[in-house]
């Protein structure tokens, strides 16, 4: 038995898949520190060495064992995603987030030790490119064309696998020039050549951008001051001759379709501006998490239909839901979902909406929409790299479908998310050229 723990859990495999995993997530903590503390970060160099830094992690893991492969998969699930234990904190199970916070990294783990199981490279490539499109209890975050997102090479399953052929070709061509000038073809084939024409509506819209703090966000107390602060973001708005407003998820914490006068006050005030905002709704007692638009004293309620993991939903068996809940949740039961994605116009705008975690999926992206409305709540994460992550994952699908992304957040930066632009075209911008 000791031997075999040897085996498996070497201090050399340990430290190979770490140092690995933090090469290929280095675009996460790269963006973080430039988009929240600018400086020597704000930076477009690093922004260019950083898929090269990521590329290099590939290199060195295509060479790895399986085991080095599961350490790899296991940092990356602590380093990508060890802010989903957050939120337990605010159901008084703190003392769980490191255990959560294991569980995550193993399964990420196993993945990856399937990925490396062969000796094989192109295998290996092959799983690579896969795992993207694995959701491991309908979660759709790690998805590795994600490293190419910042620099110059072109975020899709293609720039991805050109890369990887070029690394395959420095490991089995043996001539250093025949190796070299196909790696250089290989990473020109993976290049951003084209990018996507942004849409806008054509009308003013305001962005709301609350930081409402989760602790206190659901307190009753709070309740009167936070429909108070909707109303006054759209008298100003109002006045400031804005056309639509959008306010995040959940920014009335009530079931809005049971609170009759301020549905009767946000119809009459709908007249003279489109307003979306976040709310929850009640209806044949069961919840649903809603976007509801008022829009000519008209009202229009769209339900979410795609739920958050084991935040909104619990994707196991009945039996073991029902118990899951019970434990953790006091017994409550999941949100309800919509049947289909939603759709609404504005001002003859054709808009999909999206609310929160479904602005990351590509269901929402179906048909490339020019437009997608999204809001979200992420007050639960941070701080943390979540919000970054999250606007990485959106500018990914708004780049791949060719959509113009209105996403108004509380807890982060509410902003107008677009295709990725050409890095070359944002240098010579930068120096006014």
């Amino acid at each position: 038995m000791k031997n075999l723990i040897k085996r498996y859990f070497t201090t050399n495999e340990i430290i190979k898949g770490f140092v690995i995993s933090v090469f290929i997530s280095n675009f996460i903590f790269l963006g973080f520190l430039s988009e929240n503390f600018g400086g020597i970060f704000n930076n477009l160099f690093l922004e260019f060495i950083s898929p090269f830094i990521a590329i290099y992690g590939f290199y060195k893991l295509f060479n790895c064992n399986k085991i080095a492969f599961f350490f790899t998969g296991f940092f990356i699930g602590i380093l990508w995603f060890y802010w989903v234990s957050f939120s337990l904190k605010f159901y008084g199970l703190s003392f769980l987030i490191p255990l959560e916070i294991l569980f995550i990294a193993f399964v990420y783990g196993i993945l990856f030790l399937i990925c490396g199981w062969f000796n094989n490279k192109f295998y290996k490539m092959v799983m690579l490119l896969l795992i993207s499109y694995f959701y491991p209890f309908n979660f759709n975050w790690l998805n590795l064309e994600l490293v190419l997102m910042p620099g110059i090479f072109e975020p899709n399953i293609r720039g991805l696998a050109f890369i990887f052929l070029g690394i395959i070709a420095l490991y089995e061509i043996k001539n250093k020039f025949k190796k070299a000038f196909i790696f250089i073809v290989c990473l020109c084939l993976s290049l951003q050549i084209f990018e996507n024409y942004s849409y806008d509506f054509g009308f003013k819209t305001k962005l709301v951008n609350t930081t409402i703090s989760q602790d206190i966000k659901w307190l009753n107390e709070y309740k009167n001051p936070q429909i108070n602060a909707v109303l006054k973001e759209i008298d100003e708005a109002i006045n400031n001759n804005f056309e639509f407003i959008i306010f995040p998820e959940n920014a009335i914490v009530a079931y809005l379709n049971l609170e009759k006068n301020l549905e009767k006050e946000l119809k009459e005030k709908s007249f003279k501006i489109s307003i979306l905002t976040g709310a929850l709704a009640f209806e044949n007692n069961q919840i649903y998490n809603s976007a509801f638009l008022f829009q000519n004293g008209k009202i229009s309620r769209f339900d979410k239909y795609i739920l958050v993991p084991f935040g909104e939903e619990i994707p196991l068996p009945n039996f073991l839901k029902n118990i899951f809940n019970k434990v953790f949740f006091n017994g409550a039961e999941d949100f309800t979902k919509a049947k289909n994605v939603s759709f609404y116009k504005v001002n003859g705008a054709k808009i999909t909406n999206a609310i929160c975690y479904e602005a990351t999926r590509p269901e929402i992206y179906k048909n490339s929409p020019n437009f997608v409305v999204a809001i979200s709540n992420n007050g639960w994460f941070v701080p943390s790299t979540e919000p970054f992550l999250q606007k990485t994952l959106i500018k990914y699908f708004a780049t791949k479908y060719n959509t113009t992304v209105y996403h108004s957040v509380n807890g982060s930066k509410s902003e107008i998310i677009k295709p990725k632009s050409l890095w070359i075209k944002r240098v010579l911008k930068s120096l006014n050229l």
